[in-house]
């Protein structure tokens, strides 16, 4: 054995992980045997298929030359009424084995000796016919049944009928078959002794010393024999073998002259790298805590947590023994303390009370020169502030470093070490990532203020907007209504007759302050809605009477445009519980809105009850509405149409109303439509509406 170099292991002998090896040449007899096994069943099947079809054409071949015979010879007997020559005839053609039964019929009787009716000549071969007749024969598969006219002088004189047996041809085949059979398996036994003989000898044998000096040379043993003699593929295979074996040793003698030059590198590699593992601990611990004050400034709302867990980490990680985060205020131009780590409550009481300028001690010249600012030593700063009680608590250096964003001053971060001296640039480069992230903690706190109280402005503002327009609706319609009375008091001719071009005029008046009065309804019952204002008078009602109002009340629009308007009411819509005013604000808003975008065609009112809920169902042929349309039309002044030159009116909150309502109630409203294809407006209500929703 060898030696070997350090790092390289071999296989040992008896070793019980050797995975087990199967014959190449096993295989390769396996695999020939059954490809000729398979050829010759397939030679053997086709010879026996042929043989059959043979057989079968010999048979009927022979039957139709026995039929053919009997037509010309039994012509003339059959005439002559010669009992004895047909006779003689049928025993001649029973002479062939494979015919089994005759029958010779005639046709007409022509002596007195002859019965009238057809006469049979008949001669069974074998005892087991004796008792058989035609149905018999024509029934089983191992006969060949086959019928013939005879003719004399173009006139029918008879009839013969031949039975063939397959019994004689089923032996013959037998017997092929076994020959076949017997062949083949002789020659499967041949070629399989053969093939194991020839793969023992030529295959398997060289092959398996080939694998004891493979297997001598995996377990070390690179002296061994192998045998190169053979000058076919096996005999290449260990000749590059032997090569290989060479090259193995040649190497091993490489890495033997080389393992001390390894040694001597990888004892200073391994220095190298304790070097930089310690400097990539480092950078892992304050990629780490960068990340957790990232996740701290991203997650959390609480300035003065995150701020504490800033100046934690950059006490930590600086080496340091105490710090402080100050916020810088930009009207008054001093810096103001938020967050301190290992402090005296001394120190951070004094820095409280006392006030921190832009210019003044290492934290204001940070501030106005937008860079880091270090006192190595602060016994060395006579003049410095609160430098007596800085002493007192034992600390000597201390660093500071602005917060900037995008340059402007947000504030400062401070750290102070017992330690005399220069803070490392490394130390400082940190500083200012922890200085990165405080100032956007602190920018986030700042705009979060300011977000709250714009908030919190805007909604006073639209409190008071909603409580505006509820007042101005509210004074509005008053005195409208007063002007539509009067109007309709003079139209009724209360106060005399009115001239014609009045009326008309009048008639307009009205028509367009009813339009005024339904929008500035829309306006006050969306400023209740908003203002929280609006509530429910739950009641019994009848949903069929809804519906039929609704319809009565906008009858006359759809007969103005010639459409027609369809109701359908299921008979189990029954009573119900909820604001019926406000239903039939619904309702009438949905078919109000049909009506007046429909030009032609009709509009469908449905109303049917599922599940203890009311579904009402307003269908038109309308123009439609396209997908983001539909997403839209429930929102407050949004109209499918919204040019200053649409051709239908309206404020578009009709719809903005009716899905609070209905949503009030308990229900929803949804809308299904296809462009040119109409639309359907459908919302569900409980039938039984106990108690006012929550307005969203």
């Amino acid at each position: 054995m060898c030696d070997q170099p350090d790092g390289i292991v071999f296989m040992q002998n008896g070793s019980s992980s050797t995975p087990k090896i199967s014959s190449i040449s096993r295989r390769f007899s396996y695999a020939l045997i059954g490809v000729v096994t398979l050829v010759l069943i397939a030679f053997a099947t086709v010879a026996i298929l042929l043989d059959i079809t043979m057989s079968e054409s010999e048979l009927e071949t022979r039957l139709d030359d026995a039929i053919h015979l009997a037509q010309m010879s039994l012509a003339t007997p059959l005439w002559n009424l010669d009992k004895e020559t047909v006779d003689d005839f049928v025993k001649a053609l029973l002479l062939d084995k494979s015919i089994v039964y005759v029958k010779v019929l005639w046709a007409l009787p022509r002596q007195s000796d002859f019965s009238a009716e057809s006469q049979i000549i008949s001669e069974r071969k074998r005892q087991k016919y004796e008792e058989k007749d035609l149905t018999f024969f024509e029934n089983s598969s191992k006969f060949i049944v086959k019928s013939a006219d005879i003719h004399f002088e173009e006139g029918k004189v008879g009839k013969v009928l031949i039975v063939m047996s397959r019994e004689i041809i089923e032996n013959e085949l037998f017997r092929n078959i076994s020959v076949i059979i017997n062949l083949a398996i002789l020659i499967t036994a041949g070629i399989t002794v053969t093939t194991i003989r020839i793969t023992r000898r030529y295959i398997s044998r060289p092959l398996s010393e080939l694998q004891i000096s493979a297997t001598s040379i995996a377990q070390g043993d690179l002296d061994t024999f192998i045998d190169t003699s053979s000058n076919d593929e096996i005999g290449s295979l260990a000749k590059d073998l032997n090569v290989m074996r060479e090259s193995i040793k040649h190497l091993f003698a490489e890495l033997r002259e080389s393992k001390d030059k390894l040694e001597g590198y990888s004892r200073t590699l391994e220095e190298k790298v304790e070097v930089r593992t310690r400097e990539l601990a480092r950078s892992v611990e304050e990629l780490q805590a960068l990340g957790q004050i990232s996740q701290a400034v991203s997650s959390s709302l609480d300035l003065q947590k995150v701020l504490a867990t800033i100046v934690a980490h950059a006490v930590e990680l600086s080496g340091t023994e105490s710090g402080a985060i100050y916020e810088f205020d930009e009207t008054s131009k001093q810096f103001k303390l938020r967050a301190t780590h290992r402090m005296s409550e001394e120190l951070t009481r004094a820095i409280r009370e006392g006030r921190i300028n832009l210019g003044e001690t290492a934290l204001g010249r940070a501030g106005e020169k937008r860079q880091a600012v270090q006192v190595p030593d602060i016994r060395e700063e006579p003049a410095y502030p609160l430098r007596e009680i800085i002493e007192r608590d034992g600390f000597r250096a201390l660093l500071a470093v602005p917060l900037l964003r995008e340059d402007r001053l947000i504030g400062g971060l401070v750290v102070r070490r017992r330690a005399p001296g220069q803070f490392p640039k490394e130390t400082v480069d940190l500083l200012q990532n922890f200085a990165t992230q405080s100032a956007l903690a602190i920018q986030n706190a700042r705009l979060f203020r300011e977000i709250e109280k714009k908030g919190r402005e805007v909604e006073i503002a639209s409190k008071h907007k909603s409580e505006f327009l509820a007042n101005m609706s509210h004074e509005l319609r008053t005195p409208l209504n007063a002007i539509l009375g009067y109007t309709e008091l003079i139209l009724d001719k209360i106060y005399g007759n009115v001239p014609e071009q009045i009326q008309e005029v009048l008639e307009r008046v009205e028509k367009n302050g009813r339009h005024l009065l339904s929008l500035i309804n829309d306006v006050l019952d969306i400023s209740k809605i908003e203002a929280g204002q609006l509530s429910l008078s739950l009641n019994d009602y009848s949903m069929k009477e809804v519906v039929q109002t609704v319809v009565t009340a906008v009858e006359s629009l759809a007969a103005e445009k010639n459409l027609q308007l369809q109701v359908r009411v299921a008979p189990e819509v029954d009573r119900g519980k909820g604001d019926e005013q406000r239903i039939s604000q619904v309702l009438l808003n949905l078919v109000g809105n049909a009506i007046k975008f429909t030009d032609e065609g009709k509009v469908e009112v449905e109303a049917i009850t599922s599940k203890d809920t009311f579904v009402i169902s307003v269908a038109d042929t309308g123009p439609g509405l396209s997908e983001v349309d539909q997403q839209k039309i429930f929102e407050e002044f949004h109209q499918v149409d919204a040019s200053s030159t649409r051709k239908k009116g309206g404020t578009g909150l009709g719809l903005s109303i009716a899905k609070k309502i209905v949503e009030m109630h308990g229900g929803r409203i949804w809308v299904e439509s296809t462009l040119g294809k109409g639309s359907t407006f459908s919302f569900t209500l409980p039938v039984r509406v106990e108690r006012q929703r929550k307005q969203r």
